[in-house]
Formats: C-alpha cells, structure tokens, sequence
C-alpha cells in the first residue's frame, strides 16, 4: 500500500505540473489580458483599497448601499485575492501540495487494497476504483464552485476534468501495483 500510494502520488504530481504548467488549457481559460493601461488604473486602485489579506468580491454592497449604485444588479462581478506578498518577496513554495498529494494517493490504495475481491480482481476494475475518487471529489469540489461566486464555468469544468483525468493516471499506477488475492 505504501509502495502503491507512493507511485500514485508521483503520477498525480507528474500530472499536475504537465497540466496545470506545460499544457496551454489553464492559462487559455484562467488568464485573460487587460491593456496595460488599465492594469495600472486597476494596480492603483487595488493598492489604495486592499491592504489586508483576503478574498474581495466586486461589486458586494448591502441593501443600503445598494440605493446609491442604481445599475448593481447589472454589474459585472469578479473577485480579487490578496495574499500579501509581491512579485519581488512572495512567500517561499511550500511542501503542502505534495503532502496532499501523497496523503491522499496513500488514501486511495489503502481503500482500493481493502476493497473485496471483485473490485480487486480485474485491473480495469482496479484503476475504475480509484478514478471513481476522482469523480467524486470533482463533483463534490469543482462542479459544486459551480453554483458560488464569480468563477469562469469553463475553468471550472477544465478542473474538474483534469481532477478526473489524474485519478485515473493514478488509478493506472496504483492499481497496477496492488494485486487482487490468491483464489
């Protein structure tokens, strides 16, 4: 199981960095380029505004503001995320994603190792016991962002496909190296 979650975890992380930094989808869907000149008015603006750490969605008033911003309802909304840090001392690169990573391919093959003899049986059973992990936290994470806040439906599908797309890459690795029992 160990040996297993190890190689699932190093699949997973494979994955993750080709998809999220090699392959041109997340960049195409998440980054979208304003004129330079309004990136300045906008930088300005955001400097003088946020100065604590957090998430700002845009416009967010309450009923009694609401009044003074007649045209609210027909406003486009978007979300600004402040983490302190610039581009000259951003915080240094955690561990934690690949903790993450292996904790949870970990969880997998110890569950796919304490599944019953059916599901250990055959090897496409196997790697459809860990993809269906994937599913899940993709419907759980990413199409459930659906229903909240100011997120691209596009990117979000785009996530919850890539979530599906590496538990079956794992579910290949992890369910190659766990066997089903001797009859």
């Amino acid at each position: 199981v160990l040996f297993a979650g190890l190689l699932g975890g190093i699949v997973m992380m494979l994955w993750l960095v080709v998809s999220n930094t090699i392959l041109p989808f997340k960049s195409e869907l998440m980054h979208r380029r304003l004129p330079f000149e309004d990136q300045l008015a906008l930088h300005g603006a955001l400097k003088e505004s946020i100065t604590e750490t957090g998430t700002y969605s845009v416009p967010y008033v309450s009923r009694e503001e609401e009044s003074r911003f007649p045209d609210y309802r027909s406003q486009p909304i978007f979300a600004v995320t402040f983490e302190g840090g610039t581009h000259g001392a951003g915080s240094p690169p955690t561990p934690m994603p690949l903790v993450v990573v292996l904790v949870t391919a970990w969880l997998a093959a110890w569950m796919l190792a304490s599944a019953g003899d059916m599901i250990l049986s055959r090897y496409y059973r196997r790697v459809l016991f860990v993809a269906a992990i994937g599913v899940i936290m993709a419907l759980a994470d990413d199409v459930l962002q659906m229903s909240f806040g100011p997120q691209p439906k596009d990117y979000l599908v785009f996530l919850a496909l890539n979530n599906v797309v590496t538990w079956l890459l794992a579910g290949l690795a992890i369910g190659w190296r766990i066997k089903g029992r001797p009859a």
